[in-house]
């Protein structure tokens, strides 16, 4: 069930809260009045500022029945983990579904009447204005990193078929890369063009516009990507 304006989420978890993006779009949503439950895999390797609406918790979104408890009390979720910390020497046993059997495990465990996910989606996805999507052109995406890429690519329509009320924002290829934190943005829906999808954003922008879609969506079950405004 869609959240309202006059329902917005207040508990409100994050699953990766460990990575770059995890722990900016944590810090932007206690910024806010949300209470945050940060799920991690070893939370003895996360160490964030003490906050009074921020608890931790041990989980792996791969294996979301333990999360029961932390999903029925939870209005949102930012999907923001990673198989991988850095790129990978092989993808040799990467499960290609690997995204796509998350959301599937998430929407059958997560009983809570507004369930608005909010997912991190890759520039790879993006489908270009010149034809086909930024995975495909190799001067845009290292053709190595094709099946991390498809995997993400597979969570579009995992999500598609479910009922949770779903947005996939997808940084450009820059991510990461501009200084400041707090530039405006615009959601772009595809296809885009070249120059779009490889603008710098940095990871503070990013946090704003996903905590703004946990909020009052404006994004509801498709992609969009968030580029500098």
């Amino acid at each position: 069930m869609p959240s309202t304006p006059d329902q917005l989420p207040k508990q409100v978890a994050v699953l990766g809260a460990g990575g770059r993006v995890g722990r900016a779009v944590t810090a932007a949503l206690l910024a806010g009045e949300h209470h945050v439950t940060a799920v991690v895999r070893d939370p003895g390797r996360y160490d964030p500022p003490p906050h009074p609406r921020l608890r931790v918790v041990r989980g792996d979104a791969r294996q979301p029945a333990p999360l029961a408890p932390v999903l029925r009390t939870t209005e949102a979720l930012v999907l923001a983990v990673t198989p991988f910390t850095a790129p990978p020497p092989s993808f040799d046993g990467f499960d290609p579904d690997y995204y796509a059997a998350i959301v599937a495990g998430l929407a059958d465990a997560w009983d809570h009447p507004h369930r608005r996910l909010v997912a991190v989606g890759l520039t790879a996805t993006l489908r270009l204005d010149s034809g086909g999507a930024v995975m495909d052109d190799p001067d845009l995406f290292p053709p190595a990193l094709t099946p991390y890429a498809e995997a993400h690519a597979r969570q579009l329509p995992a999500l598609s078929a479910t009922t949770l009320d779903w947005a996939i924002l997808a940084p450009p290829g820059g991510f990461g890369t501009d200084p400041d934190p707090r530039r405006p943005y615009r959601l772009l829906r595809e296809p885009l063009s070249r120059t779009q999808v490889m603008a710098a954003l940095s990871h503070g922008t990013y946090a704003g516009a996903v905590v703004a879609e946990v909020e009052r969506p404006t994004v509801r079950r498709e992609r969009v990507a968030v580029v500098p405004g």
